[in-house]
């Protein structure tokens, strides 16, 4: 049985496969994970079971981290479809890694997920405003939002920030 732990202190860097080496706003939408980039989101002693009750029970954390999993097929069968559903649940719940995560993968299109400018500067800005997520992520997230935002009209632009306004808050880091 595989056995997964997720240590509070480093589960920014725990979920950070293939979403952090990206060297621009639009990336290979083919192109996989560097394995030397990786970290692995699962390491014993904690199941993939517990992780996915954990989420299953509205932990925005674990529902993060099983989203990245599903993404990268990291512990589990890669599905793109669940990644994102887990994804977006964490963010409704207002978890600022997974903001940032989608603003990533909306901004390069990986995998079957479609390049999505309008996506990408929502969730890029929630995550920039995130103050759980750490500095590194939120000016990445800057930088996201600011590529998309250049390929966005105004009237775009002005409907997506009132979007933005009206989404949850940032959840609490030990969330």
């Amino acid at each position: 049985m595989l056995r997964i732990l997720i240590r509070p202190a480093a589960i920014f860097a725990a979920l950070c496969l293939c979403f952090l080496a990206a060297p621009s706003a639009r990336a290979d939408t083919t192109a996989s994970p560097d394995p030397d980039d990786a970290v692995q989101a699962f390491t014993a002693p904690e199941s993939f079971e517990t992780v996915l009750a954990k989420a299953q029970a509205g932990e925005a954390k674990a529902q993060c981290a099983l989203g990245v999993a599903y993404i990268n097929g990291t512990s589990v069968a890669q599905n793109f479809g669940q990644g994102l559903h887990w994804l977006h649940r964490s963010s409704e719940a207002g978890y600022g890694y997974a903001r940032y995560v989608l603003a990533d993968l909306y901004s390069r299109g990986y995998g079957g997920v479609p390049v999505n400018d309008a996506q990408a500067y929502y969730f890029a800005s929630l995550a920039a405003a995130s103050s759980s997520l750490p500095e590194k992520f939120r000016e990445k997230a800057v930088k996201l939002r600011n590529a998309s935002a250049r390929r966005l009209s105004p009237a775009e632009l002005t409907g997506l920030q009132a979007k933005a306004a009206l989404a949850p808050l940032d959840a609490a880091a030990g969330n």
